[in-house]
């Protein structure tokens, strides 16, 4: 247990002083004050643990714009963006109209309220969906392109590969599912390569299961990337599906930064449907890095009337555990319920006394 916080602040209140003891620690050891999350098999077959988004998406999370403090943003950087009508919430989720397509990153790729995923690091990524109907005409998608595959070009590697003319971009883009094309899941690996707009990508060619599904009912899509051996993986509902590598994983993929993508669209007859996403999640290795970020370190503590506000900094996705203590060396009893962050910052608030009492924040791992 690092103690990483701790202060005494004086309060008056009724004309008497009283002292309101506050400490915020960081359980860095699965166990040690700290509760294990569930880890999705996906994630856990290549130790990722460390969930850094863990959204219920619904269309208030929607930018109004391209860009700024928001989960999803309404089209891609090269596309006229799908009206806002597109997107609603049914039943406390998401849902897409057909035409919608929503990316987890800015447009201009600022900085949003979801963090993009280093390939350096690795991931795992997984999607909660079902449709309306089974109409083989939809063609729903969820999957992941990276950030430097830009206007301003940045999947171009000249030191890596000198041969590479100028412009020539190399990017890898990860279908961790695409109905409509398969009875069961068509999760597909491309590795686009070219100067833009001729472009062309080489794929998977064991890219369909033959298990059927029915995606009226919700089911879960997850799929990995591991940078160490150069491999995706697919899971539907907690079972492994299948892998590819090399030469459809690029090595460049290392390198980039991905961003998730919600999309409903037709095959061919534009056949009116829902796409519901219900849940969204990606988890990464737990290293220095990844603790550093999401360890709480508190911001502020506030008293107004009869009550306090503490309030601290987090890593979204992540869920802390507020704690508190009569006395150091007495147990430690949760304060509320666990809190998952949707963005940076985190607070509670408790009634003043004149007891003293303790209060720290445990990241849940």
């Amino acid at each position: 247990m690092i103690v990483h916080t701790l202060q005494q602040i004086p309060i008056n209140r009724e004309g008497r002083k009283n002292w309101l003891k506050l400490v915020f620690c960081l359980a860095a050891c699965i166990g040690v004050k700290a509760v294990a999350q569930s880890v999705p098999p996906g994630a856990a077959a290549l130790g990722y643990t460390l969930c850094v988004i863990n959204e219920k998406p619904v269309a208030s999370d929607i930018a109004p714009g391209s860009k700024g403090n928001y989960k999803w943003f309404s089209g891609q950087w090269w596309e006229t963006p799908p009206p806002l009508s597109d997107y609603s919430t049914i039943s406390n989720t998401l849902a897409l109209s057909l035409g919608g397509e929503l990316v987890s990153t800015p447009r201009d790729f600022s900085t949003g309220a979801l963090p993009v995923l280093p390939g350096s690091n690795g991931f795992y990524v997984e999607f909660d969906f079902q449709l309306s109907d089974n109409n083989p005409d939809h063609w729903p998608g969820v999957w992941l392109l990276p950030v430097e595959n830009n206007a301003q070009q940045q999947d171009c590697y000249p030191a890596l590969y000198p041969q590479d003319p100028p412009g020539y971009e190399r990017c890898m883009e990860f279908d961790v599912e695409e109905g409509g094309w398969n009875p069961g899941l068509l999760g597909t690996v491309h590795f686009w390569t070219g100067v833009p707009p001729n472009v062309s990508s080489i794929w998977n060619s064991n890219n369909a299961s033959p298990i059927p599904l029915d995606l009226s009912k919700k089911h879960t899509f997850g799929g990995s990337y591991d940078p160490i051996h150069q491999e995706v993986a697919w899971w539907v509902d907690g079972v492994y599906q299948m892998d590819a590598g090399s030469p459809y994983v690029p090595v460049v993929a290392a390198l980039q930064h991905f961003y998730l993508i919600l999309t409903a669209a037709s095959i061919s007859a534009n056949t009116p449907y829902k796409m519901m996403v219900s849940g969204v999640r990606a988890y990464v290795p737990l290293t220095g890095t990844n603790l550093v970020q999401a360890k709480p370190v508190m911001k502020t503590a506030s008293v107004k009337t009869n009550s306090f506000t503490l309030t601290w900094s987090g890593l979204s996705g992540q869920t802390y555990q507020v704690q508190s203590s009569t006395n150091l060396g007495a147990a430690w009893a949760n304060w509320g319920n666990a809190i998952t962050a949707t963005n940076s910052t985190l607070s509670i608030s408790d009634a003043v006394t004149n007891a003293r009492r303790f209060y720290r924040v445990v990241l849940l791992l």
